[in-house]
């Protein structure tokens, strides 16, 4: 069989944006591929109609869409191809929304917006509500026009060498300073072409729904830091009165409708910190109280982690008198949902991810990786899932896949599920090289689903090893609360799998392993760094060396710090805690030759943690080589440029063979 390449991911296409037709006759979804000569993402629109499907737009900047109705879809072109003028000049925020007929045609402009718009909905009577991007020091700019439009441009870049910040946060992955920024909501009128801003210029708007002529909407209103708490609002969209319905009591997860009842899912933290899952609640507006619908600990969204996704994914959906969610289940996704009564279903299981769906009338179709493969859409049946499309079919045929061989651990009285993949024709008589790859979060998980890097390892003879320890999602608030134990339980239930996997399986060379990790999986690197000298190398990325001086400068709320603090940060006894919990206090322990990856522009866990550590193991002659990824940020191992993430592939690669081969 042929073997699983570094370079193979760019011929994998993804699928997103999952959207029924209003009679769910039609289903529109986004397709995604690489362009391997000019190494850039190309996402085009497509239309499925019975077993037809058929291309819709086909210049590769499809942004956010939605259905006008049967005969046309409204799409917004990708904000890389925004902001500019034909002659190539600035001219500020725009959005142009393009109406696509779908019985044939070319796309035509039909609206044309003075911001940066997105989460569109489409009200009853013709006209769009949608999410914008407003400055707090001129929220109304996007109604200037001609010269005072101009003056205000030219204002902008004579100041964009500099920034004055007075609030906090300030900054945040992926979008870089955020001072002064706010989302507001918008209603553009479409028959006098009138647009108008809906919520204050200092709220900051994070979900929304539409009940008639309310839109209720949860955010945080602020003018220096921002609460860490949000508060639920009631708009009338006839009068225009605003109101705080609920005060700042819950991290408000989305808020939704159960038929005429409205739901907020959200959590206040109180027993498990900001990472606690969040309950179901419904909200009467008459007494402005909050009743408990249903705590079932469930750990929403698809927290499983892969690099084979790309573009939006939906987070709830109403339909037919439920709430529509997906859900990890301690090794697999679950789309379910949840009535009046408070009651939760399964709706669709999948072995593996469920990374977008929609639903109408119970009809449901959902974007999946089952059974180790690539994503495929699938409509979920009473007898199972029933895949719809082949779009990787070929990309794998005649490939070796390495299938994840399941390996319990135990520790702590706790069960450490995890999974090892094995190369071709693996004979247990010889000796192998092996990789513990730690995950992110860590309130994220691993599982059996395909995983291009891992994949590639195995093809060039690496056992590959990964485990959910306690800190990973899916098995409830208590098992994903670390509080202050990182470093301590983790760090132990992983060292105890490795130990698992070595028993289990004899033919890996404990001479040759070797450890990776991401994000909180590059804080364990660092961790493993300074506590044992069992890896013959580690590659560790994107990581958290120092949570002292990571405090206040990420994108991570400052009072999320005091998971690994019981004090004040501030404070004498704060300071030394966070200092215990840092891979680098006990730098001077390390050993092992180390691989640090590091994006320029990342923000959540910023590149100085990357510098601090590499600058200590200079000093300290353990050899180091760091490797800094230039106009990338966190996402880069899923999203970053194909060429970037290849090289990204090869340095880790290149840095396994110099030291097991």
């Amino acid at each position: 069989m042929n073997k699983m390449k570094l370079d193979s991911f760019m011929d994998f296409r993804m699928l997103s944006s999952l959207t029924f037709s209003p009679d769910g006759g039609k289903l529109a979804y986004v397709l995604t591929e690489i362009d391997r000569e000019k190494k850039e993402y190309v996402s085009r629109l497509r239309l499925r109609t019975g077993e037809d499907d058929r291309p819709m737009v086909s210049d590769g900047r499809i942004g956010e869409f939605f259905f006008e109705d049967e005969e046309h879809i409204l799409f917004a072109t990708d904000p890389r191809s925004r902001r500019k003028e034909k002659d190539g000049e600035e001219k500020g925020p725009s959005t142009v929304l393009y109406r696509l007929p779908l019985t044939g045609g070319e796309a035509e402009k039909a609206y044309e917006l003075p911001i940066d718009a997105g989460s569109f909905r489409l009200l009853e009577d013709g006209n769009l509500l949608m999410t914008g991007e407003i400055r707090t020091d001129d929220p109304d700019f996007y109604l200037l026009e001609g010269d005072r439009r101009k003056k205000a441009l030219e204002k902008l870049d004579g100041e964009k060498d500099y920034e004055v910040l007075t609030e906090s946060p300030f900054v945040f992955n992926g979008r870089g300073l955020i001072q002064g920024k706010r989302s507001a909501l918008f209603l553009y009128q479409v028959r006098e072409k009138k647009l108008r801003r809906l919520t204050g210029r200092y709220t900051d708007v994070s979900s929304f729904c539409v009940r008639g002529q309310e839109v209720w909407y949860s955010g945080a209103t602020f003018r220096n830091r921002c609460p860490n708490r949000e508060c639920l609002y009631r708009l009338n969209m006839e009068t225009g009165r605003n109101e705080q319905m609920l005060g700042p009591r819950l991290l408000i997860y989305d808020i939704g409708c159960i038929g005429d009842t409205l739901v907020v899912i959200g959590a206040d933290g109180k027993r498990y910190g900001d990472n606690e899952n969040p309950r179901f609640y419904t909200f009467d507006p008459d007494t402005k109280t909050l009743n408990l619908l249903c705590d079932a600990d469930e750990s929403l969204g698809n927290a499983m982690l892969t690099d084979v996704e790309y573009g939006a994914s939906r987070f709830t959906k109403a339909d037919g008198g439920c709430l529509y969610f997906p859900a990890l289940d301690r090794d697999g996704c679950r789309l379910k949902r949840i009535g009046p009564d408070g009651v939760i279903e399964t709706v669709a299981a999948a072995d593996g991810i469920i990374s977008d769906y929609d639903v109408h009338d119970g009809k449901i179709v959902f974007a999946g990786m089952l059974d180790m493969k690539l994503p495929e859409l699938y409509a979920a049946e009473k007898t199972g899932p029933r895949r719809l499309t082949g779009w990787n079919a070929e990309v794998l045929k005649n490939v070796y896949v390495a299938q994840p061989q399941p390996l319990t651990a135990t520790l702590d009285g706790e069960e450490i599920d995890g999974w090892v993949l094995l190369p071709e024709d693996f004979d247990p008589q010889k000796k192998y090289p092996a990789v513990l790859d730690i995950h992110g979060g860590p309130k994220c998980a691993y599982g059996p689903v395909f995983f291009h890097e891992m994949q590639a390892w195995a093809a060039k003879g690496y056992i590959v090893f990964f485990c959910n320890p306690h800190g990973s999602d899916g098995r409830g608030s208590a098992f994903a609360y670390l509080d202050l134990q990182w470093g301590s339980i983790d760090y132990r239930q992983i060292m105890a799998f490795t130990d698992k996997v070595l028993e289990t399986y004899p033919a890996i060379d404990t001479a040759k392993l070797c450890c990776t990790g991401g994000s909180y999986g590059g804080y364990m690197s660092n961790w493993i760094l300074g506590h044992t000298d069992r890896f013959c190398c580690i590659a560790t990325q994107r990581s958290i060396a120092n949570w002292v001086s990571m405090y206040g400068i990420s994108d991570i709320p400052p009072i999320s710090n005091f998971e690994v603090c019981s004090a004040d940060p501030y404070s004498e006894k704060g300071f030394a805690e966070m200092w215990d919990v840092s891979p680098l206090k006990y730098v001077r322990n390390a050993k092992t030759p180390t691989l640090i990856i590091h994006s320029e522009e990342d923000h959540r866990c910023p590149i100085a943690e990357g510098y601090q550590l590499y600058t200590a193991l200079v000093y300290l002659r353990v050899p180091a080589r760091m490797v800094v990824f230039h106009g990338e940020n966190h996402e880069l191992s899923r999203t970053g440029k194909p060429a970037h993430r290849l090289r990204r592939l090869e340095e880790i690669m290149g840095w396994f063979e110099k030291y097991t081969r």
